[in-house]
């Protein structure tokens, strides 16, 4: 796309004073938000690197680090001594395994609309394996939330999320109300706990029957299965998700970084 025009990118990204590393992921935002969208098709070329930090108005190394970013996502083909290309094959939603953050919040912010279906809130005893992740005495039970993520009326997400129980307003009456949009914000609003940080597990799986006809999927399609326990500020566990992505719809990357000369 060497005629893309990229004054409305500027637009978006500049702001008088800001540190670079902030810079940088605005941009990267900026582009990947441009691909989503199809504003730079699947396939097209970037205009020369010189030209295109102009036009946005940053630094050649800015918008080579930016670049770095989204190449590492899978978003942008960097080939030496041709060009830089958007992929030919992008994911509608892209996460961050640094970032802990609302599916509602990353679906929105890639222009699609958040919903879900076959919502069910139970309390149940936990098996074992959960009441473990979650440091439950015997005898405690949990809220299960089941449910299938849509993504603009696509599932892809196939959701089992247990919630640790607890007085009011922590209570399974109150859960009961959660009405299948963020569980972040509901746990934040209704029952008051704020989460610090979580720890997750992947797995590579392959759909069953079952699982392949809830996702629209073919037996087999490989799936993302994530186990992810979440605490609260004193430490403790309060929610532990497993959750079963479709790999066409969702793709999660991690920066890592080198080890030091």
């Amino acid at each position: 796309m060497d005629e893309t025009d990229f004054t409305s990118l500027n637009e978006k990204i500049w702001t008088t004073g800001m540190h670079r590393e902030d810079l940088v992921q605005r941009v990267a935002n900026a582009m990947r938000e441009q691909i989503f969208s199809g504003q730079l098709a699947a396939g097209s070329k970037l205009i020369p690197e010189a030209e295109l930090a102009r036009q946005i108005g940053i630094s050649r190394p800015s918008l080579r680090e930016a670049i770095r970013i989204l190449a590492r996502e899978g978003l942008i083909s960097v080939k030496h001594g041709v060009g830089t290309f958007v992929s030919k094959e992008t994911k509608p939603l892209l996460g961050s395994l640094e970032l802990m953050r609302s599916m509602v919040d990353m679906i929105k912010q890639a222009g699609g609309e958040p919903a879900c279906s076959d919502l069910s809130i139970t309390r149940i005893d936990p098996p074992v394996a959960v009441a473990q992740e979650l440091e439950l005495a015997r005898n405690e039970t949990v809220g299960l939330i089941s449910r299938v993520r849509l993504f603009n009326n696509t599932p892809f997400v196939v959701a089992r999320e247990y919630v640790v129980l607890g007085a009011e307003p922590r209570s399974f009456e109150t859960l009961s109300r959660f009405g299948g949009t963020s569980l972040y914000e509901f746990l934040r609003q209704e029952f008051g706990l704020a989460i610090s940080h979580s720890k997750a597990r992947l797995t590579a799986v392959a759909s069953d029957a079952a699982m392949a006809k809830v996702l629209n999927l073919k037996k087999g399609a490989p799936l993302l299965l994530m186990h992810e326990t979440h605490y609260g500020f004193d430490g403790k566990p309060v929610l532990l998700a497993v959750n079963c992505h479709n790999t066409e719809v969702i793709e999660f990357t991690s920066m890592r970084s080198g080890m030091p000369l």
